[in-house]
């Protein structure tokens, strides 16, 4: 993990290039650390030669693509918005989904955008992940 660390850090510095990066063999844990490690914010291309570079925004592991969800909410990754929505819409997992509805409220777009999002895909969660969006998006 020190490596993968070490190397999110030389990427975020402009020292190597995400193509660069040596990460054929590594694991969901690898790959969750790597996006942990990135700072919050990036430039529009640091997030673009991310997604680009591993396609994240189309990544099939939800945990993957939950933690690749909330750096674009972060950075204001429009490229990511319809893959946001199709997440949100079609997982229910709680743990999964209140991060990035709790990210999303922190700006007025992000607020219309989570509202319009919600209203699509309350009737789908479970009662306790609705009450618990529900305070998140609705206070």
């Amino acid at each position: 993990m020190t490596q993968i660390g070490q190397q999110a850090a030389d990427w975020a510095s402009g020292g190597t290039a995400a193509a660069a990066l040596e990460t054929d063999d590594w694991t969901t844990q690898e790959w969750l650390h790597f996006l942990k490690s990135v700072p919050e914010t990036l430039t529009t291309q640091q997030v673009t030669d991310l997604d680009g570079t591993f396609g994240f925004t189309e990544v099939e592991n939800s945990e993957v693509a939950h933690q690749w969800l909330l750096i674009a909410i972060r950075n204001q990754y429009e490229p990511a918005y319809g893959r946001l929505e199709t997440y949100l819409v079609g997982i229910g997992r709680r743990k999964l989904i209140k991060p990035l509805y709790d990210e999303l409220v922190k700006t007025p777009e992000g607020q219309a955008r989570a509202v319009a999002i919600y209203d699509r895909a309350r009737p789908g969660y479970h009662p306790i992940t609705s009450s618990s969006i529900d305070e998140v998006v609705r206070p």
